[in-house]
């Protein structure tokens, strides 16, 4: 994953012709489709092979920080979005309730959290700085898919 990033920062767009951009862009894209219907394929048979032990067996991948990654790059992560993000607020939650709060998703859209706070941490000036630091932060590691938290109703900064 290094070197892969070493090279994408490397590749030097300005100086690239436009069609050879293009070209190049598609010939990623292709290789990425190209995994991802075999990584799918994998699962697939892993699944029917597994049965009652696949569930484990997808827990126990999802373990692995880099097939994990992979996975949710392909959209092929066995759990839903919604919950491993209320896993992630879980992880936190102890933290926030320590402080008479308590928090709770509204919705999500798209690659947005809107989470609810609520007791002491409704209208709490602290609350979005906690909301970034702790909640935000276990809810991105967790679900690479998430690229925002916000509190409810709240402007994004």
């Amino acid at each position: 994953m290094k070197r892969l990033d070493e090279l994408l920062a490397e590749f030097d767009l300005e100086a690239t012709t436009d069609r050879n951009r293009e070209r190049a862009e598609e010939l990623v894209r292709t290789i990425l489709s190209l995994y991802g219907d075999a990584l799918d394929r994998l699962l697939t048979i892993a699944h029917a092979e597994l049965r009652d032990r696949s569930d484990a067996f997808f827990a126990r991948l999802c373990e692995d920080e880099l097939v994990e990654s992979v996975l949710c790059l392909h959209g092929l992560h066995p759990i839903a979005v919604e919950e491993r993000v209320q896993e992630a607020m879980e992880s936190v939650l102890p933290y926030i309730k320590s402080h008479k709060g308590n928090m709770a998703i509204s919705r999500i859209e798209g690659d947005i959290v809107y989470l609810r706070l609520e007791g002491s941490c409704d209208g709490c000036p602290a609350s979005a700085t906690t909301l970034k630091l702790a909640v935000e932060r276990a809810i991105l590691e967790r679900v690479p898919e998430i690229r925002e938290v916000r509190a409810e109703d709240a402007v994004p900064a």
